[in-house]
């Protein structure tokens, strides 16, 4: 695609508020919370309704270069030195930060008005764990009697509050993943709170996740705590996983 072409499009398009993408062969340049240059290679370059701006190489999820929402957007021609490319130029409102790509060549261009106002849900998340607790008790332990669920603290909201059939009160802390050092520091605080605003002693703390490391586990059982194993509730499953597959037959 010709230089002028692409910038005649690309200028149209961004007006009209309209999401980019675009492959070429570019050089990049970064400067604000770090410096950084990519030398020239080719990229996939992308621009949303709100001004973000991220660029991919051809491998890995993560963008090479990213630009927040809100940056001033430019694109110009330049010619020195027997040379002529574009000079793509996003700077942040603040003028903290600023991306600076010279496209010396496109390769494809596309450009749509985007419309979408869908919220993602999110399934086995910790509020979706302590429900799944909180309706079957016995995934903690048969005499785990839960009282609330989300019971709100200085420190943050519990997110499976109960009893066992000693009286003694429970604290079950959820995580959808590995639990680490964090979860366990969490839990004691809540623990901790508890004892200081009933008035008692001995509060149980138990950390339910998939799995927890084993630093992790040292420390939660050094404070008198307790790991139990849960899987998180996958209520977006694509299939039933006990379902047979065609090798099974």
């Amino acid at each position: 695609m010709e230089l002028g072409d692409f910038r005649a499009e690309f200028d149209d398009a961004l007006a009209r508020n309209e999401c980019l993408s675009f492959f070429c062969s570019c050089e990049i340049a970064y400067s604000g919370r770090a410096e950084a240059h990519l030398a020239q290679g080719d990229r996939m370059i992308f621009i949303k309704n709100d001004n973000t701006l991220l660029i991919h190489q051809p491998v890995g999820s993560a963008p090479i270069n990213y630009m927040k929402a809100g940056g001033h957007i430019t694109l110009k021609p330049v010619s020195g030195n027997g040379q002529k490319y574009l000079h793509l130029k996003c700077v942040t409102a603040d003028l903290k930060e600023y991306l600076d790509v010279q496209i010396f060549r496109v390769h494809t261009f596309m450009h749509h008005k985007l419309e979408d106002g869908a919220k993602q849900e999110l399934a086995g998340n910790e509020r979706d764990m302590s429900d799944m607790l909180k309706e079957n008790p016995h995934l903690i332990s048969d005499d785990f009697k839960p009282l609330s669920r989300e019971e709100h603290t200085k420190f943050g909201f519990i997110d499976v509050f109960g009893h066992d059939k000693k009286g003694n009160l429970v604290i079950v802390e959820c995580k959808r993943y590995t639990a680490g050092l964090d979860a366990v520091t969490q839990l004691r605080r809540y623990v901790e709170k508890i004892e200081e605003l009933k008035g008692v002693k001995n509060v149980k703390g138990i950390l339910a996740a998939p799995t927890i490391s084993p630093n992790a586990k040292e420390m939660l059982e050094k404070w008198g705590f307790s790991f139990k194993a849960v899987e998180p509730p996958m209520r977006l499953d694509r299939f039933n996983k006990s379902q047979k597959s065609l090798v099974d037959w």
